[in-house]
């Protein structure tokens, strides 16, 4: 049984109560306030978020020094975007075909060639196949966890989940912290920005938050910012924010001085841990509002039409599209969500039947128009390079095919994960499946390699130490930097 609690999100980012007022500095009406009026008070900076605040900032890497010690790619990335695929994508029907095997294995989709000799795609990634020469495929990823919500946390933290398939769909502040949010404790960057945000909603389940999505034992501050919405709107726009054209920033800095007014009255915000923490999180939200290049990021409204094209009218193609806006706003990770809203079948990439016409119809293409849009802007503007790009998922599809309705099930034994950019040399295979495409045949890599990669590229030992709310020890990563070749 979980005791401790982990805050929604959403109930403690809302806009705060209109009935909540400022009083004079000589005012006794009320001397102290509840956690929860607290937790209002936090959000007035941001018109309604809270927001992790940046402790510590740290020079990023990728010199020549840092490689020499830390090995080939270290600290090349600037920012990172991850395309996780919710549900698990068929490595089969993308991009680990196996054109050789008999009907019940291969599946009904022919394979095309790639930019790269010798290497081939599904045939319904034409787009993805073209970029091949810029892509690196790391087709021998395993673990033994054969459920979402475990499977994700294994990707997100680097650490397998200790509990149950009940007890993940919890979350809870003794869960270790997604990758996102050390990187926001640790390295979050310069920029304006928040430097860890998901697009745009938790990966949930009915009556549960996933464990791993969340900064966990490090604390409510080093959470992600959730964009919510649904980015395929023709208007929208963060809600969070005061985006309108005719908002001052000044606005804001009036707002903040009536918070520090209320602060100053109040003893329990002037010297609880909580009240410093308030206090930050009003500094970082008046950066933020401030910043003409976040107003720029968030506003899709305001974006050409024709850009808005090239990413696909759909959910996942305008996550995308604002994932990859957030990065120039500053941010340092941005995890893109495939969610289960998207198609008319409801399953996401959870393809236990109808595998093939979903996959044809409604989950390969709008992928491909997204992440070729995506590679394309980012290698125009010369980002692709200071740019770590991975599609990922929380495992594979079964090789074998359920012939009674035609769909792949849960395969954690292999599966693949793509990465590109940050000066990541295009067309190598790291690692391979075996003829059936069910286990790892050469050099298989776990999900704490694969974190232990994302921390490698940004610049951040993966073996070092960070430490809870309580001051405890916590290793990033107890996996290695899988060794990819860069140029």
């Amino acid at each position: 049984m979980r005791r401790y609690w982990s805050p929604n999100i959403e109930q403690t980012t809302r806009r705060s109560d209109p009935m909540l007022s400022f009083l004079s500095p000589y005012s006794s009406r009320f001397p102290h306030l509840s956690r929860r009026e607290m937790l209002r008070v936090g959000g007035l900076g941001m018109g309604g978020l809270s927001l992790a605040n940046v402790l510590q900032r740290s020079s990023l890497a990728g010199t020549t020094e840092g490689e020499r010690k830390h090995g080939a790619g270290f600290g090349r990335a600037k920012n990172c975007i991850i395309l996780y695929l919710s549900g698990a994508n068929p490595q089969h029907d993308m991009f680990d075909p196996k054109p050789e095997q008999p009907p019940e294995i291969r599946g009904e989709f022919d394979t095309i060639e790639t930019s790269t000799p010798g290497i081939r795609f599904g045939e319904h990634n034409p787009l993805a196949a073209k970029l091949m020469d810029k892509m690196a495929l790391i087709r021998s990823m395993h673990h033994e966890h054969n459920d979402h919500g475990r499977g994700s946390y294994w990707m997100f933290t680097g650490y397998k989940y200790p509990g149950s398939v009940p007890d993940v769909n919890s979350m809870s502040r003794q869960d270790m912290p997604h990758m996102g949010s050390c990187i926001a404790k640790l390295a979050p960057g310069g920029g304006p920005m928040f430097p860890f945000v998901i697009v745009p909603h938790r990966m949930d389940v009915a009556g549960g938050r996933r464990a791993g999505q969340f900064a966990g034992m490090l604390g409510a501050k080093y959470d992600p910012m959730l964009t919510d919405g649904n980015p395929n709107d023709d208007d929208f726009r963060l809600k969070h924010l005061p985006l309108a054209a005719n908002v001052n920033p000044a606005i804001m800095q009036r707002r903040v001085g009536l918070l520090d007014q209320l602060n100053a009255q109040t003893e329990y915000l002037r010297s609880g841990a909580l009240g410093q923490s308030l206090k930050q999180n009003q500094a970082k939200a008046l950066e933020v509002v401030g910043s003409e290049d976040v107003r720029k990021a968030v506003d899709l409204a305001s974006a050409a039409a024709e850009e808005r094209a090239r990413y696909g009218r759909n959910l996942f193609g305008q996550s995308v599209m604002l994932g990859r806006r957030l990065l120039q706003a500053g941010c340092r990770l941005v995890q893109c969500n495939w969610q289960r809203t998207q198609g008319k079948n409801g399953f996401a990439w959870d393809t236990h039947w109808n595998n093939f016409t979903a996959c044809k119809e409604e989950l390969i293409p709008p992928f491909d128009q997204a992440f070729y849009a995506l590679m394309t802007d980012l290698e125009k503007t010369g980002e692709l390079a200071e740019t770590l790009v991975i599609q990922a998922a929380e495992f594979g599809r079964s090789p074998k095919i359920t012939l009674s309705n035609g769909g792949r099930e849960h395969w954690p034994d292999v599966y693949t994960v793509v990465m590109a950019g940050a000066g990541i040399k295009g067309g190598q295979v790291y690692g391979a499946s075996d003829r059936q495409g069910a286990y790892p045949a050469e050099n298989p890599c776990e999900p704490a390699d694969f974190v232990a990669t994302v921390y490698h590229f940004l610049g951040i030992d993966p073996h070092t130490e960070t430490h809870d709310q309580q001051n405890r020890p916590i290793a990033l990563t107890k996996g290695n930097p899988i060794p990819l070749e860069v140029a």
